[in-house]
This record gives structure tokens, sequence and C-alpha cells, in this order.
């Protein structure tokens, strides 16, 4: 690849990353500053809500403190009329927000109970008790939340102290329930996680809009700002997980006047971002698709930068493989433009036409290379073509400069724009070689003629000698041997008395080997009959044959038993003459070997192996002798024997090798199988019929 391509490629990679890293950055900076935005309004919305819920509920206590003066005033003028005053009061007020009011002596003893308890409870040790009796002030005291046994619910006191000339006489107070609060705290909410607490200046929760029980006798942690030591702030805003249920909120708080509480109004985190989050993820999803799709851009520009190189590299390749290629065939190709008659040659016609590279192509240059005999065959040739529409081509002679004549062929034919030539293209081939490879072997097979001649007539006394041999074998070497046998079988018969007994067995051994030479003459002559004879293909039924070879060899010895099996159906496409050779020296052979088997097993069926070529393999198998497997490469050679003479009527040793020779004439093989004293196997293969 060119530095120039991988540059530009680099660039283009780098461009798309940045593009869609700035694209993403924008977007997910775009997410913060909408959720950061959204996030200071709800500090701000909280905020409002504390001073809101603040004014409320510091009504509520200046409502409380005015009535707390109403009553003190009537204990002070008609103790008596108390208790009336006070049911008039708890029914003015709204239900449930004040459980009942009490008051105590300045011993601490509770002297009044609008619940009508008759006990004298003593509640000289609670805290706001213990405040109002110390510092003898009129002021109002809110306590912290206890769990009231009167009504059985968390209240706080709201209470005053009572003065009689001025020194301390007991106190005048209010219960308030806080469940009663944590309900108008809750009026508030805005979302089931948002809350509302009402917090005592020590960190106690006086009520919560949610989970109010669970809230009671619980401190919120001394970090909160409204509990900072020494600070003089009113309101403020935080952020924190909530102390009961962990949730994520932004906090607003107020502190009341003169009072100290603390109102806190959490807007849970989720809720406020909920109605955009929807918008947001959309936003981000479009965005990762618009980076993917401009990677996708990016990696589609690079593929394309990439194709355009490698095709270009091809390009390359290809014109250098096919000039290498015009060079190896040498075969060049022009181009002919006919409307500016402008002509372009690849390198190769520059070579062949033996022209300096360095000109320019013309016709001129082409007709003078032209063998002077052959110029007028072109220019006719080149003209029908182009009248008739046709491509053409033709073979011609080039006259070098040297003297030198070359061979080249030549094709091409023309393009038309409407009914005008516009372009001829054509090659030029040197055929040179080629020519006079084929002057060589025109030669070549002339003398190869002549010499198929004169073999055929050699052949042809060789055939003549050889009948010429094959009749003196059947006639000239039978005689002697039928006039040896003769006169031995006179001499035994006339002589045979007077003769020792070691003569009488050479005698014997005379007729025995005439006979067996005899016999060996006969298997020769059979076996070069066979190899001439002309082979006459037809249908055979292979299983036909097969059972009458087989009752042949069942007659020749009737006292024995075979079991015979022989598959039908068995047909090939064959010389019926030579197939009985095949099959009686096989069959015969099986018989033979078992001879001295007790039950003898003879098989003749088709293998499940077919030969290339579509012919059928064949199997004559038997229980007997067997043989030796060393010596499978002797089995079809003339003259050979895998047994002893004495243990088998051997024959002469032709049997095989004529079935092998008859085989081989018809296409196919034969091979055997065996292992001694358990048979042997001999397979053959044949045309199947209709081959």
């Amino acid at each position: 690849m060119r530095r120039r391509t991988r540059l530009l490629l680099a660039l283009v990679a780098l461009m798309t990353l940045l593009s869609a890293s700035f694209l993403w950055w924008q977007s997910e900076r775009s997410r913060h500053l909408q959720r950061n935005q959204l996030l200071a309004q709800a500090d701000q919305r909280s905020l409002q809500l504390a001073d809101a819920m603040a004014n409320q509920v510091g009504a509520l206590i200046s409502v409380l403190d005015l009535e707390l003066g109403g009553l003190r005033r009537e204990w002070a003028r008609a103790p008596a009329t108390i208790d009336v005053e006070a049911q008039a009061l708890l029914a003015a007020l709204p239900t449930g927000f004040v459980t009942h009011i009490s008051l105590t002596d300045a011993q601490g003893f509770v002297v009044y109970n609008s619940r009508g308890v008759p006990e004298r409870p003593y509640v000289g040790d609670r805290e706001h008790f213990q405040l109002l009796q110390k510092t003898g002030v009129d002021r109002l005291v809110i306590g912290k939340p206890v769990y009231s046994r009167v009504v059985n619910e968390w209240a706080f006191v709201v209470s005053r102290p009572l003065l009689r000339d001025g020194r301390f006489d007991g106190t005048v107070q209010f219960l308030v329930s806080t469940d009663y609060v944590s309900r108008r705290l809750a009026a508030l909410q805005l979302t089931p996680k948002d809350v509302v607490a009402l917090v005592h200046t020590d960190g106690t929760f006086m009520a919560r809009s949610r989970d109010n029980a669970a809230a009671m006798g619980q401190r919120v942690p001394a970090e909160r700002p409204y509990l900072a030591t020494g600070s003089s702030e009113q309101a403020g805003i935080f952020h924190v997980d909530g102390l009961l249920d962990g949730t994520p909120r932004t906090y607003g708080w107020r502190r009341i006047p003169d009072h100290g509480l603390v109102v806190a109004i959490g807007l849970e985190r989720a809720s406020v971002l909920e109605p955009v989050e929807a918008g947001l993820a959309r936003s981000q999803a479009i965005t990762a698709a618009l980076a993917l799709l401009l990677l996708l851009c990016g990696g589609c520009i690079v593929w394309l930068l990439l194709r355009a190189e490698r095709s270009q590299v091809a390009l390359k390749e290809s014109e250098a493989r096919l000039k290498e290629a015009q060079k190896l065939a040498r075969l060049g190709s022009w181009q002919l433009d006919l409307h500016d008659n402008r002509l372009n040659w690849s390198d190769e016609i520059f070579r062949i036409l033996e022209v300096d590279p360095t000109e320019s192509p013309s016709y001129k240059h082409f007709i003078e290379a032209v063998h002077p005999d052959d110029r007028a065959l072109i220019n006719r040739t080149y003209k029908t073509s182009v009248e008739g529409r046709q491509p053409y081509e033709v073979v011609h002679r080039l006259l070098m400069r040297d003297g030198r004549v070359k061979h080249v062929r030549e094709a091409g034919f023309t393009q038309f724009d409407s009914e005008k030539p516009a372009r001829s293209v054509g090659t030029v081939q040197d055929i040179t070689e080629v020519h006079l490879a084929e002057e060589a072997l025109r030669k070549l097979n002339e003398e190869l003629e002549t010499r198929v001649a004169e073999r055929t007539r050699e052949l042809s006394v060789v055939n003549r000698e050889l009948e010429a041999f094959t009749y003196s074998v059947s006639h000239d070497l039978r005689t002697p041997l039928r006039t040896i046998d003769g006169f031995a079988r006179l001499v035994e018969e006339d002589d045979g008395d007077r003769l020792s007994a070691q003569g009488r067995s050479h005698l014997r051994r005379i007729i025995t080997a005439v006979h067996r030479m005899s016999q060996l003459t006969s298997d020769l002559l059979a076996l070069a009959q066979i190899s001439r004879a002309e082979l006459h293909r037809e249908p055979v039924d292979l299983s036909a044959m097969a059972r009458t070879v087989a009752d042949e060899l069942a007659r020749s010895d009737a006292g024995r038993t075979v079991a015979w099996h022989i598959e039908a159906g068995l047909q090939v496409t064959a010389d019926p003459g030579l197939m009985r050779v095949v099959l009686e020296n096989l069959l015969g052979n099986a018989w033979k070997y078992t001879s001295q088997t007790a039950q003898a097993r003879i098989e003749f069926v088709r293998s499940s192996r077919t030969e290339v070529g579509g012919q059928e393999e064949f199997c004559v198998r038997d229980n007997g002798a067997g043989f030796d497997m060393t010596y499978a490469a002797q089995l079809f050679e003339p003259f050979k024997r895998l047994h002893r003479q004495h243990e088998f009527d051997e024959g002469t040793g032709f049997g095989l090798a004529t079935v092998h020779r008859v085989i081989e004439r018809h296409g196919g093989r034969v091979r055997g199988e065996g292992v001694v004293g358990q048979g042997a196997a001999f397979y053959f293969s044949v045309a199947a019929p209709g081959r």
C-alpha cells in the first residue's frame, strides 16, 4: 500500500473517531447540564416549599401559644371553670390536633387533665417542666415527642409557665399529636417518595410525612447544616440519602422563628428527573445511533478507499500479468479507433514485428512486416470482416529485415456505433515455433507410418512362424510321444513278467512321464489358442453354466458328496466359450482340493465389490486344502504348483494361468485368497450385462 493512501486512511479514521467522540461528549454534556438544571430547580422548589410549610407550622404554634395564654388567665381567674374552657377549646381546634390539655403545680404534679384522669401523675422530671421551672421566665417551650400512656400515641408538649406574683407556680400545656402533624405535612407531598419533616432543635424528629411511627425517637445526624453549632443560617439546601429509607433526595430547610424548630422538605431526585429521563434516554439513543452511523460512514469510506487501492493494485498486477502472459504466449493485442485513425499496440506486438517501441504504432509499420505474398490476403480478410460484421482469423507470414520468416495467427473484429464502424480490436500471436513443430511432427508421422508398416510385415512373419511351431507341437511332437507311449505299453504287456520289479517301476515312470508330456503339450497349445482366439461377446448366464459344470463334476465321481451353492441370476457380457474354460478350471480346482474334506462345500456367488468401469466381481469359494498366501503371486504362472504331486492329482499347472489369460482378455482382473486347511476363494471381474 502506498504511503499516501496509508496517510489518507489514517486521517479518515482519525476524523471519524474524533467526530463521533465529540458528538458523544456534546450529548453527555447537554444531558449533564439539563440534569443539573432540573436539580437546581428542585433545590429552589424544595426551599420555597420549606418556607411555606414553616409559615404554616409557625402559625399553628402561634395559635396554640395564644390559646395557652387564654387558659392561663382563666385558671388564674376561676380555676373551677377551667374544664369548661378547656373542652370548648378542644372542640374549637381541628380534630385530633391536640390530644388533651393539662395543668401542673409548682412541684410537677398534674392538677388538671382534660381527659378526666383521676390520678395525679408526676411530670416534674420532664425536660420542658424543668426548663420552665429553672428559668422562671414566661416563655413558650416545645418538648420532644414522647409516647403518651393517656392517649396511647406519640405527642409532643407545647407549654407555658403559670406565674403567681412573678414566681413559678406550675405549667399549662397542650399535647400535640405527631400523627396529626404528620398528616398536615403529608398534604404538601408531591410524589410518594417525597418527604416533609418537622425536626426539633437537637435533631429529633417531631413529625414526618412518611413512616412517622418509625421516625419517632430517631435523631438526624449532626452533620445536617441546620444542626451546625454556632450557625446563624435560617434556611438552606442540602443533598443526602434519606435516614430511614436511603432514598436520594434534594432537601430544602427553613428554621421557624422564635422556636428553633426546622421544617425540612426532601424531593426524591429520581422523581425530579423522571419527566426528562425518557427524553434524555431517547436523546442518548439517538446520539449513539448517530455516532454509530458516523463510524459506519467512516468505516465505509475507509473500506471504499481500501477497495479502490486494492483494485488499483490488482489492476496493475493484472496488467503486469497480462503483459507477462502475452510475452510467454507471444500474443500481442491491438486496437484501432476508426474515428481518428489512432492505433494502439501492446508491448508484445512491437516485439513480434521487431519495431522500435519508441516509434508510434502505424499500419505502415505493420504492412511492411507482412510477407509480400500475404499482404493482399490480409487486406482482403480485414475488409470482408468489416463489411460482413463478422470476426476474422487468418494465418500469414512476416518477413523480417534479415530475411527470417515468422508465422503468425491474427484474429480480430470490429465494433459498430449505430451503422458506422467505430473500433477494431484484435490479437497477433507468433506461432513460428508451433509451425516448425507441426512440420517436424508431420515428418515424424511419415517416418512412424513407414516403421509401423515394416513392423507389421515382421509381425506377420513371426505369426506365421508361431503357427508353424504350433502345428509342429500339435503334430510333430505328439507323434514321437505316441510312439514312445505305444512301445512302452507293448513292453509292459509282452515282457512285463520277465522284468525285475525295479525295471517295471522304471517302465511305469516312462509311461507316466510321456502321458504328462502329452498333457503339457496339449495345455500349452490350448493356452496359445486362447491368447489368439477372437472374442465374441454376448450375454452369458454364468449361473446356468456353473450348474452344468457342477453336474459334470458330480457325475465324474458319483461317490463324493459336495454341498453346492450357486447364486441365481449371475449375468455378464463375455465370450461364452472362454467363460466356460474359466468356470471349468475354477470349479474343477475347488472339486479337486475338497476331495479330502469331510463336509465339502463349494460356492459360486456375486461379490459385494464393484470394479471400476462398471464391471462385476464374482467369487468361487471352497473349504478345501487352501494355500499359503506367501506364494499367492505364483498362482497364475504356468507350470507353478502350490501342492505336492502325491497330495492331489495336480495336473499340469496351466489351469489358473489359462483363467488369468481369459479374464485379462476380457479387461477384468483375477485374484486369489486362501488359508491352509481352511479353503480358498478366487475372485474374477467381467463386464456386467449391457456393457
